[in-house]
């Protein structure tokens, strides 16, 4: 009987809970993200849990995301997963960096990435990383060569800052749209990620490059090259990138890794 009391209580807590600190997100397809937390009630009703409830979200992230890549590859609540799970968890840089690339490249929505790695920066005003990758969302998504040097220059200013990120600042002004440009961003992104996702894109968006290049070549020449060497001879690239689970190939006319 007194354990029916207690229980009592703490139900009603719970429905209070679900009435006031959770949001509706209406999907109009099955119950998707049913209830999620707003951001205003995060730090009440995670208190003292902040990064359990964090890891959580991360991993809800991972799911959503996940799900939506192999269906419909929309995401119109990513940017809400992230921004509550960077309330809960403010120094979790790869919630702004990764999060701030699928943002601009899979869900479309550059804006979003803009204000989520804001947020990373406002919260984290110490760390490169965060800067580095907005100045690498301007140059490959916002074609703002411009703004993409900027935020390369402050990122080079940060303790702890690689000295490619000031090469990146000179390059990105100079250069504009410039392939070799692009292959070091991208290249220098898969080193620096610890995420197997960022490093597939990584890896996708390198061999895109190559493969534009080579056929580049053709168009120009009249026949693809004999290997990848050739573009370099022919100055259609200065590098290929060398990965550490093999090295890009030119096999007749498709670029693969062996």
């Amino acid at each position: 009987m007194k354990k029916l009391l207690l229980l009592i209580p703490l139900i009603i807590l719970l429905v209070i809970v679900e009435a006031k600190c959770f949001e509706w997100i209406p999907e109009g397809k099955g119950e998707e993200l049913l209830f999620f937390p707003k951001g205003p009630f995060v730090g009440m009703i995670s208190s003292g849990f902040e990064n359990l409830f964090a890891d959580f979200i991360w991993i809800e992230a991972g799911v959503y995301f996940g799900g939506h890549r192999m269906a419909d590859r929309k995401y119109p609540y990513l940017y809400h997963i992230l921004n509550v799970q960077t309330d809960l968890d403010p120094r979790f840089i790869p919630a702004y960096t990764l999060g701030g690339v699928l943002l601009a490249d899979d869900a479309k929505r550059t804006d979003y990435s803009m204000k989520l790695l804001n947020k990373g920066m406002f919260n984290n005003p110490n760390r490169w990383e965060i800067p580095f990758v907005k100045g690498f969302i301007h140059y490959i998504y916002t074609k703002d060569y411009r703004e993409a040097s900027k935020w390369f220059l402050i990122s080079s200013m940060k303790k702890d800052a690689p000295d490619m990120t000031l090469k990146f600042a000179v390059w990105t002004l100079a250069s504009g749209e410039g392939v070799d440009v692009a292959l070091k961003l991208w290249f220098r992104l898969y080193n620096i990620s610890t995420s197997p996702l960022m490093k597939e894109k990584a890896i996708k968006a390198l061999t895109k490059v190559l493969q534009d290049q080579v056929l580049h070549f053709k168009e120009d020449k009249g026949h693809y090259p004999r290997s990848l060497s050739e573009l370099i001879e022919t100055d259609y690239i200065s590098f290929i990138p060398q990965l550490d689970i093999g090295k890009f190939v030119l096999k007749e006319t498709q670029i693969s890794i062996e």
